[in-house]
């Protein structure tokens, strides 16, 4: 039987330029994919493997009338076979 888990990876927002020199609210890269990398070796070292990458989306609206999608995070899905009988 496979033994599955999943792991929500959130995505920080730092603040950005926008058009026109407005202030927006942007997803970390970096620090993102350093999180995501910190999960994929901890899992591994569990032995389990990635199964899938799922990112999830977010709407806000700024300033009362300027709406945005973003990445909230990432959802990692690992698997792992177990050596039952």
């Amino acid at each position: 039987m496979k033994e599955y888990k999943t792991i929500f990876v959130e995505a920080r927002e730092v603040v950005g330029k926008g058009m026109f020199k407005k202030t927006t609210m942007m997803v970390n890269g970096d620090d993102l994919s350093r999180d995501i990398q910190a999960t994929l070796t901890e899992m591994v070292l569990q032995g389990f493997q990635l199964e899938q990458s799922i990112p999830i989306a977010s709407s806000k609206v700024y300033m009362s009338s300027y709406p945005y999608t973003y990445t909230n995070g990432v959802l990692l899905i690992f698997g792992k076979e177990n050596d039952q009988l």
